[in-house]
């Protein structure tokens, strides 16, 4: 476990009031398990919405820690996934960024490093998962492979919402104390950032 991260999430929490992880994620999670109880779920698709024809999810820097704190936590933060985070962010040229205007980016797909194939296919805890990941859904029973699936804008609205204050502010404190100089990176590039920040504290 990398004591210095979970320091520092600990202290996001104490010092900045930021919620934690569970709570922030709750309307969420609990949308899915309602979805769930209608029989709208991902178990029947084989995950295209995680692969390379769609995903392009980018993760701030709570995310980010909050996913490295996880890997940590259950001891998968090694050589072999730092390996696999560099060959995705290589094979789909995520370390270059191609300005589309005042401030934003071109966002490349790539397939997500910790997608297992099938149903199923994550293998992040919900309660760690991006905000993206979570509001990205079917909108009907039935294998769909992607086609009936959005993401849910009025309920991750809703979310940022309520914790939209203390996020940031809990941003701003990260990028300061460990000088990061982006708000959000494709997530195999701020995991890497964010761990060779956290490894020269």
């Amino acid at each position: 476990m990398n004591e210095k991260a979970e320091k520092l999430y600990t202290q996001l929490i104490s010092d900045k009031g930021l919620p934690g992880n569970e709570e922030r994620r709750s309307v969420l999670n609990e949308n899915m398990e309602n979805l769930l109880s209608r029989d709208i779920n991902c178990f029947s698709c084989t995950g295209l919405c995680c692969t390379f024809v769609s995903n392009s999810m980018q993760t701030d820097p709570i995310q980010t820690l909050e996913l490295y704190t996880f890997l940590n936590k259950n001891e998968r933060w090694n050589e072999d996934l730092i390996s696999d985070l560099n060959e995705v962010i290589r094979n789909n040229r995520l370390d270059y960024e191609i300005q589309t205007g005042l401030g934003s980016t071109f966002r490349r797909t790539y397939t997500c490093p910790f997608f297992n194939r099938g149903p199923k296919g994550c293998s992040i805890d919900p309660e760690w998962k991006p905000f993206g990941c979570l509001g990205f859904n079917a909108r009907s029973p039935g294998a769909s492979e992607g086609s009936d699936c959005t993401s849910d804008m009025e309920l991750l609205e809703r979310r940022e919402d309520l914790y939209e204050e203390k996020e940031e502010i809990s941003n701003n404190y990260l990028k300061e104390y460990l000088g990061l100089d982006w708000d959000k990176l494709p997530m195999p590039v701020a995991l890497l950032r964010l761990d060779e920040k956290i490894k020269s504290l």
